[in-house]
């Protein structure tokens, strides 16, 4: 093999946390589209990303950052899980297509307005700071739960209506085929049911939510299935769990 035949080697970083549910969006996707990183686990119960050297790295301080390192470049970051996910798309888009082809933008459109509803409307307000900040305002551990609970509950109900509209036969959620809405969907189930929410409620999204889970790319990403979740942690059901006030328990 000549040198200008020789493959490009690119190895990829992902600074991770188990309980960040955007972390599991990335090891989901690496999973599905079956490429090898090297984890660098930061433990954001003790804010090792609000370190002066992360912040170098990612300046908002959030996980997960992905760090590519390709042979003969610069190493490129990504601190966002939604632009990685799109980057790893863009990339391998062959190998397990996460959106539909560029041919179909409606489709694509489709499967980014489910995806959005997750990433946009249901995560960034409960998220564990967020919900820390609403309990503060009384002290009230209560009125953190329920506005958590409260913002769930209307983003997963929209889902479901968009199901119900445009995909009330499908396997998964955009189709027969895993999306890019699936991947987003799961880590944020698992976040919610820290804090009660029973998905019964939605037939169609249960159902979906029930095939993914049976998928190893899935469990595999899993956040009692990481190499920094804590011994005591990997069990089938945490008392937070089932009490359903899992206030900060997932990032």
């Amino acid at each position: 093999m000549s040198p200008s035949e020789h493959p490009t080697k690119t190895t990829y970083h992902l600074y991770t946390f188990y309980a960040s549910s955007c972390a599991a969006r990335l090891r989901i996707a690496f999973n599905l589209k079956n490429l090898s990183y090297t984890p660098h686990y930061r433990d954001m119960g003790k804010k090792d990303h609000e370190s002066d050297e992360y912040r170098k790295m990612n300046p908002s301080a959030s996980i997960p950052t992905l760090v590519i390192e390709t042979e003969g470049k610069e190493p490129f970051t990504i601190g966002q899980s939604v632009a990685i996910l799109e980057y790893l798309e863009e990339l391998h888009p062959t190998q397990t297509p996460l959106l539909p082809p560029p041919s179909d933008p409606e489709a694509r459109s489709r499967v980014r307005e489910l995806m959005y509803i997750v990433s946009s409307d249901i995560f960034p307000p409960t998220n564990s700071r967020i919900a820390q900040m609403v309990k503060g305002m009384r002290g009230e551990r209560e009125d953190a739960i329920t506005f958590v609970k409260t913002i769930m509950t209307r983003g997963f109900t929209a889902y479901e209506a968009l199901l119900s509209t445009y995909f009330p036969n499908a396997r998964y959620s955009a189709g027969e085929e895993i999306t890019l809405a699936d991947v987003v969907l799961i880590p944020q189930v698992e976040q919610a049911r820290f804090y009660g929410v029973n998905f019964a409620q939605w037939p169609l999204l249960n159902g979906v939510i029930t095939r993914l889970e049976e998928l190893d790319a899935f469990k595999q990403a899993g956040w009692r299935s990481q190499g920094d979740t804590p011994e005591e942690d990997r069990v089938s059901v945490t008392r937070e769990e089932e009490r359903g006030n899992g206030l900060g328990a997932k990032a």
